[in-house]
């Protein structure tokens, strides 16, 4: 039973850890993807970068209360 527990417990982090690496990773692309087509009318090219510094705010945030609930769960 003990090792049942211990293989629940590993796939529980390894859960956690791939939700952290898609939320940052896709916030990411989402929002240069967003900036990107905000400069295809832009003449100045300014909202990709500002789309993927938008999205990777967005992921950390994101990270951030994953971490949250994964704290409060272990107490």
């Amino acid at each position: 039973m003990a090792q049942e527990s211990r293989s629940g417990r590993f796939l529980a982090i390894a859960g956690a850890i791939l939700g952290l690496g898609f939320s940052l990773v896709g916030s990411a692309l989402l929002g240069l993807y967003l900036g990107s087509l905000l400069d295809k009318n832009s003449p100045t090219r300014v909202y990709t970068p500002i789309g993927l510094i938008f999205g990777l705010l967005v992921g950390f945030h994101r990270a951030w209360i994953i971490v949250q609930g994964i704290m409060k769960k272990r107490k």
